[in-house]
């Protein structure tokens, strides 16, 4: 079933990396410090992205 597109957790973290609301639906990250390891990759990945304050109209 890898083949389908499949949403594995949501993570919503502020400015800083942390924490504002996470969601995982699968056990990939079966440990607190693995998820937390996670949000810490995916935030080093993402935080030079320009971040739009408002919507695009």
């Amino acid at each position: 079933m890898e083949s389908c597109p499949s949403v594995k957790n949501i993570l919503l973290l502020d400015s800083e990396g942390k924490r504002v609301a996470v969601k995982y639906y699968c056990d990939d990250w079966p440990t607190n410090n693995a998820k937390e390891t996670f949000e810490k990759s995916v935030f080093s990945k993402t935080q030079k992205t320009n971040a739009r304050t408002e919507g695009d109209v």
